[in-house]
C-alpha cells in the first residue's frame, strides 16, 4: 500500500525528502487539479461559482476529518491569520491572562503578546523541562483570571504532543478557551473533536495535509462562536453574501464568519484535492505508519546520536523527532547537498517522516549523518 502511494510523489526519484514538519509534498493527484484550474482562470470569473463550491467543499472535507460540524470550520488562509482572527474576536477585560509555553512556534506566541499589551493582560508562560511540558507547569499558571490557554498540539521543533484532554478539562475548570495551534498534527494524526472538545484548532494545509500555502481551516467551537465580538466584516461573511446592495453587515452566524473575502481559490481546491486523499487512505492508518516511521527512526538513530525529542516508554508523541548533532545547521547543508532535505530547528536536526516516506529513506539519511557527525 505505502509503495503504491508513494508513486504519488514522484520528487523521490530525485531527492530523499523528509521534512514535512515545514513544507509537505503534494500527490500528483492535486498537481493535475492545479493545471486544471489554470486552464479556467483563462475565462476569467467564469468558473468562480464552481470555484467556491469546491472551497466549501474544502470546509465539509475538513469537518469530516476531524469529526466537526460544518458549520464550525471556517477556511482560512493560514495559521498566523487565523489564530489572529481569534485573538481579536475575544472579549478581554484588563487583569486577564492568557498561558502558554517557551516551545511555541512565533505563530502561536505573537498574537497573544499583542492582545496582552492592547488590553492589559498578563502573558504566563510555562517553561519546558527535558523537551515537554507536564500538565502540572499548566496547573501552577491557568487560575479563573485565565482566559486563554494557547498551545501547539504538537511542538515543531521536537514533536512533544500535548495532552489535550488534560488541558481541555483544565480550561473547563477555569472556565478560559482552549486555542490550538494545529499545523503540526493535523494530517498526521487523528483529532476527534467530539472526544477532545477544545474552543478551537487552527492549521494551514502546507504540511501534514499535503497542500499548497494560501489555504487551511479552523474549527471554532459553538460556546467560542457565541461569545466572540463581531471584529470583522467582509462580504463573503455575510449571511447573504451574493446581495451587493448598499445596507447593513449581517455576519453569518456560523465560522463562515471569518471567511472575509475572495479565497485563493487555487490553494482551496488543492486543499479539497489533499482531504479526499487524505480521507481516501484513512488517518487512522496515516497516524499508524507515521509513528512506525518515527519509531524506526528512534531506534536506528539512538546508535549513532542522542534523541533530543520526549518519548513515551521509548515511542514517538509525534512523527517530528530531533536529534543531537555538533552543528545542526552545518549538517543540514551537507546533507542538502546529497540531496538529503531536513531540517534545522532550536539546537537539533529535525526529521520529520510522513505516509510517502519509507525505511530506505532512514537509512540513507542516517548512513549519510554517521558520515558528518562522526
Amino acid at each position: 500500500m505505502w509503495d503504491t502511494l508513494r508513486k504519488d510523489f514522484p520528487v523521490f526519484k530525485e531527492i530523499t525528502y523528509i521534512n514535512t514538519a515545514s513544507i509537505g509534498l503534494t500527490p500528483i493527484q492535486a498537481i493535475k487539479i492545479v493545471e486544471k484550474w489554470i486552464e479556467e482562470k483563462k475565462y476569467g470569473n467564469l468558473y468562480w461559482r464552481k470555484w467556491y463550491s469546491e472551497t466549501r467543499e474544502a470546509a465539509r472535507l475538513a469537518a469530516k476529518l476531524i469529526n466537526a460540524n460544518e458549520r464550525n470550520i471556517a477556511i482560512i488562509e493560514n495559521t498566523s491569520i487565523g489564530i489572529n482572527l481569534i485573538a481579536n474576536s475575544i472579549n478581554w477585560k484588563k487583569g486577564e491572562n492568557i498561558v502558554t509555553n517557551n516551545l511555541e512556534f512565533p505563530t502561536n506566541i505573537f498574537p497573544w503578546q499583542v492582545q496582552a499589551k492592547r488590553h492589559g493582560l498578563e502573558l504566563r508562560v510555562a517553561q519546558a523541562k527535558n523537551g515537554r511540558i507536564d500538565i502540572k507547569e499548566y496547573e501552577k499558571l491557568v487560575d479563573d483570571k485565565t482566559k486563554v490557554i494557547a498551545v501547539s498540539w504538537v511542538e515543531f521543533s521536537n514533536g512533544f504532543r500535548h495532552d489535550l484532554m488534560a488541558l481541555c478539562e483544565l480550561a473547563k475548570k477555569h472556565d478560559a478557551y482552549l486555542i490550538v495551534d494545529g499545523i503540526q498534527g493535523i494530517g498526521a494524526l487523528k483529532l476527534d473533536i467530539k472526544k477532545t472538545p477544545v474552543d478551537a484548532v487552527v492549521t494551514g494545509a502546507q504540511k501534514w495535509l499535503l497542500g499548497f500555502p494560501g489555504a487551511g481551516f479552523m474549527y471554532i467551537s459553538d460556546k467560542l462562536l457565541d461569545e466572540m465580538s463581531i471584529s470583522f466584516g467582509g462580504w463573503l461573511a455575510d449571511k447573504d453574501p451574493f446581495n451587493f446592495e448598499f445596507r447593513e453587515f449581517t455576519p453569518d452566524n456560523s465560522a463562515r464568519r471569518f471567511e472575509l473575502d475572495t479565497p485563493a481559490f487555487i490553494s482551496c481546491i488543492v486543499l479539497k484535492t489533499t482531504l479526499k486523499y487524505i480521507l481516501k487512505i484513512g488517518i487512522d492508518k496515516i497516524q499508524e505508519r507515521d509513528l512506525e516511521l518515527a519509531r524506526y527512526l528512534i531506534e536506528k538513530a539512538y546508535k549513532i546520536t542522542k534523541i533530543l525529542s520526549p518519548t513515551e516508554d521509548g515511542k514517538p508523541m509525534s512523527p517530528i523527532i530531533s536529534v543531537k548533532v555538533r552543528n545542526p545547521q552545518e549538517v543540514y547543508e551537507k546533507l542538502k547537498a546529497e540531496k538529503i532535505i531536513v531540517a534545522s530547528r532550536r539546537g537539533g536536526l529535525r526529521i520529520s517522516p510522513h505516509f510517502y516516506n519509507n525505511e530506505e529513506d532512514i537509512d540513507l539519511l542516517l548512513q549519510k549523518m554517521r558520515e558528518h557527525i562522526v
